[in-house]
């Protein structure tokens, strides 16, 4: 019931921050969606699912983006809070889209586990990110889209 309410405000507080960020800002609020594919074990694959809000430092068109954020993800091998902080070089520039790589860290606050290095690769636009990660302390392959106001 706890973590319900802690996402109820953080979602709550997103909604007047994405006021903030108009297009010729460099920072940005967005609503995230990944997914979690933990390598298999005992032959069997784990996906884990969450949902979250992130904050980008900016552009696409620049040569770095610090972004953070926070999710909740559910799942049958990981469940809980986790906060990502990264940083992403936009290799391929384009008007449109960029191509990154990034890495950083995943803090969670989950039983006794305190988190893991993320690395990431992905397309950014103005609004949009798709991506696709791997921890490997975790052996967890993942992808995720965020979508920036």
């Amino acid at each position: 019931m706890r973590k319900r309410r802690i996402l109820i405000i953080f979602l709550a507080l997103l909604i007047p921050g994405s006021a903030l960020a108009q297009d010729d800002k460099k920072f940005r609020i967005g609503v995230d969606a990944s997914a979690d594919c933990f390598l298999p074990m005992n032959n069997s694959v784990l996906p884990s699912f969450g949902i979250g809000a992130r904050a980008r430092l900016g552009g696409h068109d620049q040569w770095f983006n610090l972004v953070v954020g926070v999710r909740y993800i559910y799942g049958r091998r990981l469940s809980g809070f986790q906060v990502p902080i990264l940083v992403n070089v936009n290799l391929l520039k384009g008007s449109r889209f960029s191509g990154y790589l990034g890495g950083g860290y995943d803090f969670d606050f989950i039983g006794t586990y305190w988190g893991c290095i993320k690395l990431q690769t992905g397309l950014a636009g103005r609004h949009t990110d798709f991506r696709v990660f791997y921890k490997p302390y975790q052996g967890d392959l993942g992808f995720g889209f965020t979508y920036y106001f």
